[in-house]
């Protein structure tokens, strides 16, 4: 598989990645769709994730734990707002489950067929640029973002 980079756009509140993938539509679809694959890439450089309850499907719930490489573990609540398969996902974060919430943006993931492989395109959208500033700043979220495309390509190669 060639070695496709990350393409990072920064529109005000929104940041919008792009990235390429030698892998069919369904597969990179199927990539988001269930824990068992998650588990193997979902999240940037050096975390891991255990999924506590996903229910994958419009209006659905995704719990999950992600451990950090500091030995941090940080609780996370998605809510998938619409999904059309293999075509998009769109979804909420929702915060720790708890009430907390100290990350608030929407995401849209957009999968369009590109010759054999796959056109990825994922937008993070958050309430104002000032917001996503304070997230980038708190946790290297535009950079996450980047290694958590990379991670998935990663895994990606080791289903073909």
């Amino acid at each position: 598989m060639k070695q496709n980079r990350v393409e990072t756009i920064m529109q005000d509140n929104k940041v919008i990645y792009k990235r390429d993938y030698d892998v069919p539509i369904d597969m990179v679809f199927e990539a988001w769709s269930s824990s068992e694959h998650l588990s193997q890439w979902w999240g940037p450089d050096g975390f891991t994730i255990t999924t506590k309850s996903l229910n994958f499907s419009k209006g659905g719930i995704w719990e999950y734990v992600m451990h950090g490489p500091d030995g941090h573990h940080y609780k996370n609540k998605v809510q998938f707002l619409d999904i059309k398969k293999p075509h998009y996902i769109y979804l909420t974060m929702l915060g720790d489950g708890e009430g907390a919430k100290d990350v608030d943006f929407q995401s849209r993931i957009l999968f369009e067929e590109a010759g054999e492989g796959t056109s990825l395109t994922m937008e993070q959208i958050f309430p104002s640029k000032e917001e996503l500033e304070r997230v980038n700043k708190k946790y290297g979220a535009i950079e996450g973002g980047k290694q958590h495309l990379g991670n998935l390509g990663k895994y990606l190669e080791t289903l073909e």
